[in-house]
C-alpha cells in the first residue's frame, strides 16, 4: 500500500457508500458517517500532503477511521456480500495504513 493507492481507495469507499449524502443513511446513524466521512477526507489530504493538520485532529481522525472499522464489521468479511469482499479488504487495508501514518505524524 502507498499513500496515492490509500486516498484513491479512502475517497472510492467515500463515493461508493454515499457517505456525504444524508438521506442515504439512517438519521440517526447520519452523524456518525458525518464524522467519519470528515476523518476520511482529512486522512486523503494528509496521503497528498495537502494538509497543516495538527496532532490532535490527526488523533482524532485515526481514532473515527478505527471506530468506523469496528461498527460497522470491516474486518469481519463474514458480514459482507461475498461480490464485495476483495474492496472492503483493500479499503481495510489502506484505512490500516493511513492510521498508522496519522499516528506517526502526531508524534
Amino acid at each position: 500500500m502507498d499513500t496515492k493507492r490509500a486516498a484513491q481507495l479512502i475517497e472510492k469507499w467515500i463515493s461508493v457508500y454515499d457517505m456525504d449524502d444524508v438521506k442515504a443513511w439512517e438519521r440517526d446513524e447520519y452523524p456518525f458517517i458525518k464524522d467519519t466521512s470528515k476523518a476520511m477526507k482529512l486522512s486523503v489530504q494528509v496521503l497528498r500532503g495537502k494538509t497543516a493538520a495538527n496532532g490532535a485532529q490527526l488523533q482524532e481522525a485515526a481514532a473515527q477511521l478505527l471506530e468506523y472499522v469496528d461498527e460497522y464489521g470491516m474486518d469481519t468479511p463474514e458480514e459482507w456480500e461475498k461480490e464485495n469482499i476483495p474492496f472492503v479488504k483493500e479499503v481495510l487495508e489502506a484505512i490500516h495504513f493511513t492510521v498508522a501514518l496519522l499516528k506517526k505524524g502526531n508524534k
